[in-house]
C-alpha cells in the first residue's frame, strides 16, 4: 500500500480526468467549460427537466446552475419551453445545435475513457466500481 490517502487518490483522478476534457474541450474550440458539458448531458438524458432538477440531480447551488445555462443559451445551445404545469419553470432542450456538440462531447468522453482505461482489465475495473459505490454509499449515510 502507498502512503497516499484515498481521498488525496481520488482527488487526484478527478483532477486529471477533468484536465483531460477540459484539453480536449479547447483543441475542439467548443468555447465550453466541463460543468456544461455535464449539464448537456444531463439535459440530453433527463429531458424535459428545468434549472431545479438539474441543481437537485447535480447537488450544486441553483445560482450555479443559473449561471451555466445562461451560457449555453447565449451560446444558443440550449433553449427554454414553458412549463405547463408550472408557470414559474421552464424546461430546458438542447437545439439542434446543441444535439450536435452533445455527440461530439460523447465522442470526446468516449476516447478520454478509452484512453484512462487503457492497459486495465475488464475485473479489476469492476472491483473499482464495487468500491467506489460503496464509498459513495458510505459517505451519503454520514450525511
Amino acid at each position: 500500500m502507498t502512503d497516499i490517502s484515498a481521498i488525496e487518490t481520488i482527488r487526484l483522478l478527478a483532477h486529471a480526468v477533468k484536465k483531460r476534457l477540459a484539453l480536449q474541450l479547447e483543441v475542439e474550440a467548443l468555447g465550453l467549460v466541463p460543468m456544461q458539458v455535464r449539464l448537456m448531458k444531463i439535459i440530453h438524458r433527463r429531458s424535459p427537466c428545468t434549472a431545479l432538477d438539474i441543481a437537485s440531480f447535480m447537488q450544486r447551488d441553483k445560482a450555479q446552475i443559473t449561471r451555466l445555462i445562461s451560457g449555453l443559451l447565449e451560446q444558443g445551445l440550449i433553449e427554454k419551453h414553458p412549463n405547463p404545469k408550472d408557470k414559474r419553470s421552464h424546461f430546458l432542450l438542447l437545439t439542434p445545435e446543441g444535439d450536435r456538440i452533445q455527440e461530439s462531447l460523447s465522442k470526446l468522453i468516449g476516447q478520454a475513457e478509452q484512453s484512462m482505461l487503457e492497459g486495465i482489465a475488464k475485473k479489476d475495473m469492476q472491483s473499482f466500481f464495487t468500491v467506489t459505490q460503496k464509498m459513495l454509499k458510505n459517505l451519503e449515510k454520514d450525511q
